[in-house]
């Protein structure tokens, strides 16, 4: 299969742990979009232990951003095979990978669609990310919180019994090493996007429920 020339890409944008990933799995059923998630590309090339996938372990590891170059190569050769409208979750993260890519939409005769920040404050994410828990089962990814939504039996999967883990990503330390490279560099990215008719922000730092209309009525609008 090829790309559908009149392809538009939407993007989620947010940092580490606003919930885009939760609240962009429930868009892409609502509205029939093609769920783009850089995290899952990389884990999935990480568990295949490709070349590139070593390589983006070891940065994730250390709780740095995977350079652009890897990432830019990774998206659009998994665009070339979509042939519906996509909702990018955590990419572009950096004012490179957002103008390479609207140089890649434009020559394929694509769009950029709806831009949403998913706005919550840092202290609010980062008790997010550290009481994180995700399957192991990548088949599953059902995602915990120990505080929030714990599992009923400690350290196993309600859904499909498999052992949950605490990715190396999401402890204190890499949280904050990776936020400071996060603000660095989306400040560019934000300052690219935010005046464009189509960009809006909604507050991320409330119910699920009550992110989710607000999403739901932003992608209602026409792009």
């Amino acid at each position: 299969m090829s790309a559908d020339a009149n392809l538009v890409a939407n993007i989620l944008l947010g940092a580490p742990g606003s919930g885009k990933g939760t609240q962009a799995k429930r868009l892409v059923e609502t509205f029939s979009l093609t769920h783009l998630s850089t995290g899952d590309i990389l884990r999935d090339a990480v568990s295949k232990g490709t070349e590139i996938g070593l390589r983006a372990k070891a940065i994730m590891a250390e709780g740095k951003l995977v350079d652009d170059d890897t990432v830019n190569g990774l998206v659009f050769a998994r665009l070339l095979d979509e042939t519906s409208d996509v909702l990018f979750d955590g990419y572009p993260r950096t004012l490179q990978q957002a103008q390479s890519l609207e140089d890649f939409l434009s020559s394929k005769g694509m769009k950029v669609g709806h831009v949403v920040l998913v706005d919550v404050p840092q202290e609010v994410l980062e008790a997010r990310v550290v009481g994180r828990r995700v399957c192991s089962n990548n088949a599953c990814g059902a995602i915990y919180h120990m505080e929030s939504k714990p599992p009923k039996q400690a350290g196993i999967c309600d859904l499909c019994g498999s052992p949950l883990k605490h990715r190396s990503d999401d402890t204190a330390e890499a949280f904050r090493s990776r936020m400071g490279e996060f603000h660095s560099t989306f400040q560019p990215l934000l300052g690219f996007y935010k005046h464009r008719p189509n960009f809006r922000s909604v507050d991320g730092n409330r119910a699920p429920e009550l992110v989710f209309e607000s999403l739901r009525h932003v992608f209602g609008e026409r792009a």
